[in-house]
């Protein structure tokens, strides 16, 4: 496979680790860390939708490291950036969290910055 149908498919699996981890900390609460360390930390680990996120984050990373053994890091790295984006839209979209339009703009300068960079 491609490097870079590797980074994309790593790039939407961290992103769905983040939906995951978001839903998760939803479904459990908030976390204070106040009381039981251990006992907060193993509610999160035994939520579904946390272990799900990292599931999708372990998969993420052996795409990337694939990649990186692929070409350079200098062609990669940028792909960090898409994550940004694409979970930021994500929070709008799934969650339906308010974004401001200066957030946009950032996002937006994100990708020009990603486009400038893989056109390198």
């Amino acid at each position: 496979m491609k490097p870079v149908w590797l980074l994309l498919i790593s790039v939407c699996s961290a992103t769905l680790g983040q939906i995951c981890f978001k839903k998760g900390v939803f479904v459990t609460g908030e976390i204070t860390l106040k009381e039981s360390v251990v006992g907060d930390l193993f509610r999160l680990l035994l939520n579904p939708f946390v272990f799900s996120g990292l599931i999708f984050y372990v998969i993420s990373t052996i795409l990337w490291l694939i990649a990186l053994s692929k070409t350079n890091l200098s062609f990669v790295y940028p792909f960090a950036a898409l994550v940004f984006v694409l979970v930021m839209l994500s929070a709008r979209f799934v969650f339906l969290e308010p974004v401001p339009l200066l957030r946009y703009f950032g996002i937006g300068m994100i990708c020009l910055g990603f486009l400038l960079s893989s056109l390198a």
